[in-house]
């Protein structure tokens, strides 16, 4: 027995085309971001504090981004957290941090994020697209380019999908190459109980107002490298460490170390006092989320064609931010973008593609910037005869929305499930 209502299975005229919406309009959804009970009296403490930034003089007691780097630690099992302004500089100091030389090549994937590939390029190096799984939108071992010599291989955790990190890592492992991972996307996810980013050698988080761990802008660089760590801090802190011994009165918490040149990278108080707040109500958030993404995928057991990305079997715990509904077959003379904006009419909050594959896009084009000449040179001629299509099908066939649409109750996905029924079986005549 179908778990749909009957007027999904027998849709009227799309609300698109002025029919009526699966959804009501007064039935609003969660927002985003979502406040923390104790945001509101931590970000008070920092400014009554007198202490905005890390490199401010000490006074009182422990910085908001110590306490974030602590507590992010216990939460992923993960021996050290270096604490960044963005995701994107996590990526740069991760790869800053191995000592490649310049123009060395770093796969990365075709369906990404810009700054996963832009980060590679501000740290001196190149990067090179690969295709991704046709199951899970992710790199796999297989489809590693090993012949272009990388020093480094950045793997994404896509959507609502972790990637086989453990087989590429046994794929690159013996002959030097780093595996870093970009879990910007996959803040608590699990493969055989070891969270995202813990699994390589780096990962990266960004803490962007859209994650599902957010300050506004932030991010951080997790490891089990003690060196790494250190390393790490002097890149994102002008070439200065955390003290080993306490501050006094007036002092910086931070000593000129540098053995390598750094830049300003810091993660300022408010948004560390943020993150502190938030990160005590994430997994509560994510059995909310994970528990509508099964109740989904079982309503869209019902629509022929149509599924969500599922996970690989060792992913024991997923984390979604952009959760892909997959349309196998397109109704005849329609784009995913098109079904995107059929479902946004009928339900009233956001559905979109992804983004094209980075081979296309506009974001990504290193010839821009005359700094980059060499680089760019190069970057563009080991993409000659490169095709993506693994990647152009996703992009082609996916349809996204934002994690907090899973942040309601099993009616909403009733709704979900309505809507895409409604409108893969719309015919012409009811667009």
């Amino acid at each position: 027995m179908s778990a749909l209502p009957h007027a999904a299975r027998s849709p009227g005229r799309l609300a698109i085309a002025g029919g009526a919406p699966v959804r009501s309009p007064d039935r609003p959804w969660p927002t985003w971001p979502q406040p923390a009970p104790g945001a509101a009296a931590a970000l008070a403490a920092v400014l009554d504090s007198g202490r905005w930034a890390i490199s401010s003089p000490r006074c009182g007691g422990e910085l908001y981004e110590r306490r974030f780097a602590r507590l992010f630690s216990q939460y992923l099992d993960v021996a050290h957290c270096v604490p960044v302004d963005h995701g994107s500089s996590a990526l740069v100091i991760a790869l800053e941090s191995l000592g490649l030389s310049h123009g060395d090549v770093v796969l990365v994937p075709a369906l990404t994020w810009v700054a996963t590939a832009s980060a590679v390029l501000r740290a001196g190096l190149v990067p090179v697209l690969t295709d991704v799984s046709p199951e899970t939108g992710c790199i796999e071992a297989d489809g590693l380019d090993l012949d272009v010599d990388p020093g480094a291989v950045i793997v994404v955790h896509w959507s609502a999908v972790m990637a086989d990190v453990p087989a590429i890592t046994a794929a690159v492992d013996s002959r030097g190459i780093v595996v870093i991972e970009d879990a910007a996307q996959a803040h608590g996810a699990q493969w055989l109980g070891r969270h995202a980013g813990t699994i390589g050698r780096l990962g990266c988080f960004s803490m962007q107002n859209g994650k599902v761990l957010t300050c506004g802008e932030g991010g951080a660089v997790v490891t089990d490298d003690e060196h790494l760590a250190g390393v790490l801090e002097e890149l994102r802190a002008d070439s200065r460490r955390y003290r080993s011994d306490e501050a006094r009165p007036g002092e910086l918490d931070l000593v000129e170390t540098a053995t390598v040149q750094g830049a300003n990278f810091c993660l300022d108080e408010f948004s560390a006092a943020l993150l502190c707040a938030q990160l005590g109500m994430l997994d509560a958030q994510h059995d909310i989320r994970n528990r509508n993404y099964a109740r989904l995928g079982e309503l869209l057991a019902d629509v022929p064609g149509v599924r969500l990305l599922c996970p690989l079997p060792q992913q024991n715990r997923i984390s979604v931010y952009e959760a892909p509904i997959v349309f196998d077959d397109l109704p005849e003379g329609r784009s995913n973008r098109d079904l995107a904006d059929a479902l946004t009419a009928e339900l009233g909050v956001r559905f979109y593609p992804p983004r094209e594959p980075l081979d296309r896009s506009h974001l990504l084009r290193p010839s821009t910037k005359p700094a980059l000449a060499s680089l760019a040179q190069r970057f563009h001629e080991l993409h000659r005869g490169r095709h993506f299509p693994h990647a152009e099908r996703m992009a082609g066939h996916a349809v996204l929305t934002h994690h907090s649409t899973f942040l309601g109750d099993e009616e909403d996905m009733v709704d979900i499930a309505a809507a895409v029924a409604k409108v893969v079986a719309a015919n012409e005549g009811g667009w």
